[in-house]
């Protein structure tokens, strides 16, 4: 980053939020001469943290230019990785973008050197991934668990009750068929397990191979619903 670069030539502006407008063209204003041109602008709409279109597209737009992307009023942007990597494929061996910021009154503009941006995120989100897992090792030392303990056993409770169901249909559902099988005479586990995969029939998990086990659990349920 280096401050006191002369904002001259050929820019594409992006702003990086509609409520940021008023401020970026303030800034735009005060940190641009006669001899800076505007190619275009673009304001960003979304207010997703890893999506930004409108940063694609001013992107886009100075490669076809031949044009430096300016950003007023930057705040954090280089710490998001989406952003870092969008301004990434700005053409150039050095590609770097330009920064207007405001300090004490004083108006300035930097350059940002895109990979060096990019490589310091990396490097903070590396950082703040161990922290954080530093305080929650800590916390767990304690005895600490995550989550509410409550809505946890209701939630491990519903689960095991949507599980058992779907079991309970399946067995409903799958049992007249291991029926017929019998009738034929195929009593044996291991036959009507053939049976079925000769029929192309899928397991509750959805497989095509059948197991003497698998029909035994299947009868045995079959047993307890009384089918």
């Amino acid at each position: 980053m280096r401050s006191n670069y002369s904002a001259i030539g050929k820019f594409v502006v992006y702003i990086k939020s509609t409520k940021d407008k008023a401020r970026g063209d303030a800034l735009l204003g005060r940190a641009l001469t006669g001899r800076s041109t505007i190619v275009d602008r673009f304001i960003e709409t979304s207010v997703r943290k890893n999506y930004k279109p409108e940063l694609d597209k001013a992107v886009k737009k100075c490669n076809a230019r031949s044009a430096k992307l300016i950003i007023p009023n930057i705040g954090h942007l280089p710490r998001s990785l989406a952003f870092c990597n969008s301004v990434s494929k700005l053409d150039g061996n050095d590609p770097y973008i330009c920064a207007i910021r405001e300090t004490d009154g004083h108006v300035a503009v930097y350059k940002y050197h895109t990979m060096q941006m990019l490589l310091q995120c990396v490097d903070q989100i590396d950082v703040n991934k161990k922290v954080a897992k530093k305080g929650l090792d800590k916390k767990r030392a304690t005895g600490w668990k995550p989550g509410n303990p409550v809505n946890l056993d209701v939630a491990t409770i519903n689960a095991s009750k949507a599980r058992q169901q779907l079991a309970d249909d399946y067995c409903n559902e799958i049992m007249p068929v291991i029926r017929e099988i019998q009738r034929y005479g195929k009593v044996t586990l291991q036959g009507i397990a053939d049976a079925l995969i000769a029929r192309n029939i899928k397991t509750r998990r959805g497989k095509n191979t059948w197991t003497p086990m698998g029909v035994s659990n299947l009868l045995k349920k079959a047993k307890e619903l009384g089918i």
